[in-house]
């Protein structure tokens, strides 16, 4: 089970914790365990659980695998701590959510996101390389290669150095699994670091500008006029 059951609700999208609703087993090992009353159990591998938002009392189904170490139990690697970690979630987060993200990034951002979480790196790098192009397109830069549209965006100070670089490596994980390549492929990770980078960017570009746009309104309209 998780070390802590907190983190982002896929349903509400807002940051909570989770009550246990209950777990079944999916997949099992050949290994037979004691339990606690003499009798044999089997082990599992898999197993799905249903974890309750506090926040919005809705349920999200879990598909955990069984972790000894840094591997999976299953491909009986070594030893170390057993553990369960989550691979697939129903329903499939989305990213960051926020009315001042324009909706086809938003929508495009999403898909990248789905695609990551439903275990298929590959066409989240895809997915998270478009969402780089959407936003150079929203941005005023939509003519010429990905490259190109990055460079210009960079010259005028919209992406910062740090920005600059990360958003390289979208472009080229992207490429990465956009074409077949014997040598090199996407991981998981990868394309989850993609994916947090592109909610950074969001973040930065749209979210922010927009919280601070509106606590100046709001200021503006609670302070008194200066004599």
């Amino acid at each position: 089970m998780f070390s802590t059951l907190s983190g982002l609700c896929p349903r509400c999208k807002t940051q909570s914790s989770f009550e246990l609703g209950g777990s079944l087993p999916v997949t099992f090992s050949t290994l037979i365990a004691m339990g606690r009353d003499g009798s044999q159990v089997r082990v599992p591998y898999d197993q799905v659980v249903v974890l309750i938002c506090r926040h919005c009392d809705q349920g999200v189904a879990v598909i955990e695998e069984q972790m000894t170490g840094d591997h999976p139990s299953v491909a009986r690697k070594g030893g170390g701590q057993v553990w369960w970690r989550g691979v697939h979630w129903w329903p499939f987060p989305s990213g960051v959510n926020d009315p001042a993200i324009p909706p086809g990034i938003q929508d495009t951002f999403d898909e990248a996101c789905r695609a990551i979480a439903a275990n298929c790196p590959r066409a989240g790098a895809v997915m998270a390389r478009r969402t780089l192009e959407a936003i150079a397109a929203d941005r005023g830069e939509s003519n010429g290669t990905l490259v190109k549209r990055l460079e210009a965006l960079t010259r005028n100070g919209q992406l910062p150095p740090t920005f600059a670089d990360w958003a390289k490596e979208v472009r080229l994980v992207g490429n990465v699994g956009a074409h077949f390549d014997l040598q090199k492929d996407v991981s998981v990770k990868d394309a989850e670091r993609l994916r947090d980078f592109i909610a950074e960017l969001l973040n930065h570009l749209y979210t922010l500008p927009s919280k601070l746009a509106a606590r100046r309104a709001s200021a503006n309209r609670e302070d008194p006029p200066s004599r």
